[in-house]
């Protein structure tokens, strides 16, 4: 369960480039610095000097922008000599990395409004957009994760759950029972982990957009199943049946927790014992517990590093078994359900805002410090300058771009 850092290796190239825009990130924190200097200085006698602290403050935004403007145009003009390979191979890649946002950003909302519109509507489609998006999805990641070396994650319960649901849908969706286990484990693990792995809707982010795609639409499949069956196979091959099991904490609660347990323990033997990998390959584990100063690591760590391992799957099972505890609640009765699948979207949705908001800030920050001195005369070019230096070294320190410029080295070597 994913939106993982990336740990990509550093190359000399790339270190050049990273110390750059490492001197060019302090530049933009000592202009943050200065700036609010200069406001307090300008404060103190607003009434009477006013004309004299604008000149001032916008002498220094001069000074200060041509710094990092120069700095960056160092290592963001494109060369004209073809013995600057390297930031060729950045640019091009900065081309595809923005052709590919922009289509995923189109596709996440299309895809959106067209969900909405299946559990809302037209439900017998949602089996079928399921069915067709889940493999080309999966086969994407899978590709994805292997370049960076992540692919010890697909061996995480989410997918082992998405596979279940596949198997469900075509080759069992008469059986009662088998859906009933998959609905505990789509609003048990799934939905839950949606919320601790701060699953975020990020419209541009394809790697955020599976994430979210493979915790939140088994939930939205099993509300579908559940509450409106027959609307639901309506076109299916074979019907979906309703059916009652009260509040059975044997099907609701212990076998979905003897599932998970099952998977954990194939997980342990396949992950722990037989493939053994190196650490230059990153597994749940090692994510998790990569901080010595997280929650996580201080829990598994109480007594010591010898059973480390053995508290995190203990403090893990346990977790699942809280989250499976409220499930005859949300079988049972139909508000609570909506209730908990649309506060889980309404979270997705602020994460996103979240990361919008926090990757933007600097470029926030700095037109609001614009805006309070649009008397200058040379206002308007600093913002525009500004913000186009902002969005020059976002793009330099993105971690896809620099990933891909490595690839791009590799493959010209």
């Amino acid at each position: 369960m994913d939106p993982f850092p990336r740990q990509a290796s550093v190359t000399p190239e790339r270190a050049s480039n990273l110390e750059i825009a490492d001197s060019t990130r302090n530049n933009y924190s000592g202009q943050g610095d200065g700036f609010q200097q200069m406001k307090k200085e300008s404060s103190c006698d607003e009434s009477s000097d006013i004309a004299q602290d604008t000149v001032r403050v916008t002498s220094w935004q001069r000074s200060s922008f041509k710094q990092v403007y120069n700095t960056v145009a160092e290592i963001t003009v494109e060369p004209s000599n073809s013995e600057e390979p390297d930031v060729k191979d950045f640019f091009r890649v900065l081309r595809n990395h923005r052709l590919q946002s922009k289509l995923v950003y189109v596709l996440t909302v299309v895809a959106i409004v067209a969900i909405s519109h299946f559990v809302l509507t037209v439900k017998w489609i949602l089996p079928y957009f399921y069915t067709i998006t889940t493999p080309i999805l999966l086969v994407l990641r899978l590709i994805l994760y292997w370049k960076m070396k992540y692919q010890y994650f697909l061996l995480d319960f989410c997918y082992f759950a998405n596979t279940y649901w596949y198997i469900y849908l075509w080759l069992a969706p008469q059986h009662e029972l088998m859906f009933v286990v998959g609905y505990a484990v789509a609003n048990g693990p799934l939905i839950w982990a949606l919320l601790v792995f701060r699953n975020s809707l990020v419209f541009h982010s394809l790697d955020k957009v599976t994430s979210l795609y493979i915790h939140l639409l088994p939930t939205l499949l099993s509300f579908v199943i559940r509450w409106y069956p027959e609307e639901t196979s309506e076109h299916w091959y074979k019907p979906f049946p309703r059916y009652e099991v009260g509040y059975s904490f044997f099907w609701l609660v212990l076998i979905p927790f003897v599932f998970v347990l099952a998977h954990q323990v194939l997980y342990i033997v396949l992950v722990n014992c037989i493939l053994r990998p190196n650490d230059e390959y990153l597994t749940m584990y090692r994510y998790l517990t990569a901080k010595e100063s997280s929650f996580i690591f201080r829990m598994c760590n109480i007594f010591g590093p010898r059973f480390r391992i053995q508290l995190y799957v203990a403090w893990g099972l346990s977790l699942v078994l809280i989250m499976l505890l409220f499930n005859p609640v949300w079988y049972n009765f139909f508000i609570p359900h909506c209730v908990v699948v649309s506060v889980s979207i309404i979270i997705a949705i602020y994460n996103g805002a979240t990361y919008y908001l926090d990757v933007f800030s600097i470029e926030r920050m700095s037109r609001h410090r614009n805006g309070n001195h649009e008397s200058a005369s040379s206002g308007a070019n600093i913002a525009y300058n500004n913000t186009q230096e902002k969005v020059l070294y976002g793009a330099l320190v993105n971690s896809d771009l620099k990933d891909g410029v490595q690839d791009a080295n590799k493959s010209s070597n």
